[in-house]
């Protein structure tokens, strides 16, 4: 269960003051508020460097947020990724999970040996389908203690407008998390601490799945009833993918595993029920990912998910129906008609 830290014990020498962003979407922007707000200066990775020059001259994210205006007396916006990486102790990883591997490829690996890293990205990496914390722990050959990671229902969209918002941070080094939470804490923030980092990013991971299955339930037009019911059996089939993975006493129903899965089915800010309801109306994949304009991080969560469950041996009925529209192109009125004998 998360526990919720008292920050007023945690402001020591050793807080957190500055650290290094990698990532130039709406979250990472979302992310990047938060911390300036709180004091943290920003050296902040974007790969294009017309953002670079925007964040810089007139504190705005041209493709991201746009509405909102930052801090930049407490940001350094760079395309450079070295320069980046070699200005703070501590990294903060906020790209879409197909890009991770790319941008780890660029980076030494021993650039990362006396760092600590916070990942904050839902969906699985490369070919062997590890998570993010995994992967960047395989490939950088990073300790336990070194990392952390983000989670909970956030939608960038609503912290960009300072709305009540419940985040945890997971890792087992306690004494890492303590030191960074009071970055990211605030009025409208309220920050929860975890250890269950594995079950966490999974939860984070499925939810998008989720938010798809979601959305072509409303491009098909059913209606609150059926809605619930999927719901239901969503949280159903998280349960069973979490005691697959050896935690059959989460407790679920916390905002850290299920606030992210029904924020991300219900709201009009989520990117994967929209891209769903865009199939639910019955344009093709390929014409779904055109229309966002965005990445849709459930599309890849989908294909890397369901070949764990495969190898799980699990009966994920929504995965599956997510999984056959997606990647078999099969029709989303006819996957539901299928569904609707799957799910009780």
């Amino acid at each position: 269960m998360a526990k919720t830290f008292c920050f007023c014990i945690l402001k020591t020498p050793n807080d957190l003051n500055e650290i290094s962003v990698i990532g130039g979407g709406s979250w990472a922007t979302a992310l990047v508020k938060i911390l300036t707000e709180n004091s943290i200066f920003v050296n902040w990775y974007m790969r294009r460097s017309e953002q670079v020059r925007s964040i810089n001259s007139d504190a705005v994210n041209p493709d991201y947020l746009s509405f909102l205006k930052l801090d930049n007396t407490e940001i350094y916006a760079s395309d450079q990724l070295d320069e980046v990486l070699a200005r703070s102790k501590v990294i903060l990883f906020v790209v879409p999970s197909a890009q991770l591997d790319s941008v780890c490829a660029s980076i030494p690996k021993e650039a990362l040996a006396e760092k600590f890293v916070i990942t904050a990205i839902k969906g699985t990496v490369g070919s062997d389908n590890l998570l993010p914390s995994a992967y960047l722990a395989r490939y950088f050959e990073l300790k336990d203690f070194q990392q952390a990671i983000i989670a909970g229902p956030c939608h960038a969209e609503e912290i960009a407008r300072n709305k009540k918002t419940y985040m945890t941070l997971c890792g087992p080094n306690e004494t890492f998390i303590r030191k960074i939470s009071k970055g990211f804490a605030s009025s409208y923030m309220q920050v929860n601490y975890s250890r269950d980092t594995m079950g966490v990013e999974y939860a984070a991971i499925y939810k998008n799945v989720v938010g798809i299955v979601c959305g072509m339930a409303e491009g098909l037009h059913y209606g609150d009833n059926f809605m619930s019911v999927l719901v239901a059996n969503a949280i159903d089939e998280l349960q069973r993918l979490l005691c697959a993975f050896g935690a059959p006493n989460v407790r679920v129903g916390s905002s850290t595993y299920l606030g992210d899965l029904l924020v991300t089915g219900y709201s009009v800010h989520s990117r994967n029920r929209t891209f769903g309801k865009y199939l639910g109306q019955g344009y093709s994949v390929f014409e779904a990912r055109e229309l966002m304009g965005m990445v849709t991080e459930g599309y890849f969560a989908t294909k890397g998910l369901m070949a764990t469950v495969l190898r799980l041996g699990l009966n994920l009925p929504l995965l599956q129906t997510a999984y056959r529209v997606l990647y078999n192109h099969m029709a989303a009125i006819d996957e539901f008609k299928l569904l609707e004998r799957n799910i009780k």
